[in-house]
This record gives structure tokens, sequence and C-alpha cells, in this order.
């Protein structure tokens, strides 16, 4: 396991109506949490509105043995053991190549006890199958438009997004595209006091793959209506990052990150590190995220039974 436990910072000039961003970190027996508050007048999450359970890059090909680097039932065991109201599913959710007889198989077997409560999002091993019909065939309505790909409800209160980080597949993600007009459509039309987005390939990430540039402006409209925290995988990892801009700044302004590419098809070393990165754990495991009608709770469940990082964060 690798941990980079949560840091302290506390803004000088801190006011009672100033947006700003505070974190509250301790570390000891391997636990990383945080608090980050975006408003010193915030005393309380509210209202509990919803249960959600978060990981990507699931299950591996069909007939792979359950060993070191195939969990895919044990996470399934662990999200069921949470209860979960919803599951969001991060993208690669079946290797290598995504096809309906794969999903059928593997992923079907282990998570497909919660498919009817399944947010997905898709992941670049879906289209390794042309349009990724396998995905789509598999999700059927769950998954929208099998033509784009993205998508977005209400959950306990909270604007979920889920959006297609597979650009070059659908017509790009880059301002003017299909995908970018939708989305400022969607922000527009359905203000909430919290948003979140979802997506396969991060925007940051210390991991193997590393940044993903290509979603930037998807980042930046998020940024611009007051999103709160963008979720990914790809990076068979789980990492969270402080609020950033979409050009990496830290800023009280910015999006928290996580990365949860832990849902059992392997696990990736980290490349390096950056000041942004506020926790960094190689271990299998899902994100728990309470939502609440002025905040959320997050808690990241790995299989030897630990919370290995945890905290809340207040919506502006």
């Amino acid at each position: 396991m690798t941990l980079t436990p949560a840091k302290s910072a506390l803004p000088t000039g801190l006011i009672a109506t100033a947006a700003s961003l505070l974190l509250l970190a301790s570390a000891g027996c391997g636990v990383s949490s945080a608090t980050v508050v975006h408003s010193s007048t915030a005393k309380s999450l509210g209202s509990h509105r919803a249960k959600l359970v978060v990981a990507g890059d699931i299950a591996c090909a069909p007939g792979t043995v359950e060993a070191n680097n195939c969990r895919q039932q044990q996470t399934a065991n662990l999200t069921n053991s949470l209860h979960p109201d919803r599951v969001l599913v991060l993208g690669d959710l079946q290797y290598q190549t995504g096809t309906l007889a794969a999903f059928n198989e593997s992923y079907d077997a282990s998570w497909g006890q919660f498919r009817s409560k399944t947010f997905p999002v898709p992941g670049n091993h879906e289209y390794a199958t042309l349009g990724a019909s396998g995905y789509y065939d598999y999700f059927g309505s769950l998954a929208g438009d099998r033509t784009k790909g993205w998508q977005a409800q209400t959950i306990g209160g909270w604007r979920v997004i889920g959006l297609n980080s597979n650009c070059s597949a659908v017509g790009g993600c880059e301002n003017g595209s299909a995908q970018s007009n939708w989305l400022a459509n969607d922000l527009k039309n359905n203000p909430k006091r919290c948003t979140m987005a979802l997506w396969h390939h991060p925007r940051f990430s210390t991991g193997t793959h590393g940044d993903s540039t290509a979603v930037s402006n998807l980042w930046a409209q998020l940024q611009a209506k007051s999103a709160e925290a963008v979720f990914a995988g790809h990076d068979h990892d789980y990492q969270r990052f402080a609020p950033l801009t979409s050009s990496g700044k830290l800023s009280s302004k910015g999006l928290t990150s996580f990365v949860v590419g832990t849902g059992g098809r392997s696990l990736y070393p980290f490349s390096g590190s950056t000041p942004a990165r506020r926790a960094a754990i190689a271990e299998y495991g899902v994100l728990q995220l309470d939502l609440y009608s002025r905040g959320y709770r997050w808690a990241f469940k790995t299989l030897g039974g630990k919370t290995a990082d945890s905290g809340r964060a207040y919506c502006r």
C-alpha cells in the first residue's frame, strides 16, 4: 500500500462571507481524513439524502482466476455489505474488449447484482468493441443514448452528471462539441446547490496513465458553475486531489477530484506525486459517498476492512 495523508492548510484572513478552503487533516494507523469547507458559515451537512458506492476498472476477462490481480467478486461483496442506494461505475467495467458475452459472463456474475441501481459511464476498454456495443447492450437505457454516452440524473437532491471521456469516439470534448454544448445546457437548466460529475479518464492523476487534458473544457464548465467534485477511474489506484482549476492550479474555486480505479482489475503503481494530491492508496476497494442536502462525506473502504481515506465537504 502507498498512502499520502491529507495535508493541513488554513487560509489567513478567513471571514464569514468569503468562499475559502480549509483542509484539516489527520493521519494515523494508515488512515487519512480531511474536511473541505467552502464557507466559514457552514456548520452542518444537512439531512442525509443518499448513500452511493463509486468504483471503476472492475471485471477481468471471462475465465480469469480470481487472484491477486483480479478481485471483482470481492469488491462486489464489499459493495453489497454497504447497502448503497445507487452505484456509480467509472468505466473499463469489463476487460479486455467489453463484448456483451464478456459482460454477461464476468461483470454480471459479480457486479450485475447492482445493475438496476447503477449509473455507468464508459471507459476505453468498452470502445475496444465497435461503438462500445457490448456496454450499451448490457446496460440498456441505464447507459443513456448509445451514440453519446453522456447523461444526467438528480440523485438525493444532487445533480449527477455522467460524461464520456472517450472524446474522439463521440465527436470531441472541446468547446463547441456536442457533448460540451449538452453539458452547458444541463448546467443551465438544472441548477442545483450540489453538483458532481463522473467520467473515465482523470483530468489529474499521478498514476501510470497520468493527466488527461482532453477533458479540460468539461472541467472548466463544471468549475464555472461551482460544481463540487469529479470522479474518474482509468488508473488502477485510489487518489484524492485538493480543489484544482482546469489548468491545475490550487484554488478554493476549483473542483475536488477522486480517482477510484480500484474495482477489481489489477492495481497500478504510482508514477510520481504533486502538492495537490491529498491521498494515494494502492489497494482494492470502493468509495462510499454519502450525499447530504448541504454537502457530502467520503470514505474509501478497502478489502482489508478498513477506511483508508475519509472526510467531508460542503457544497458552495
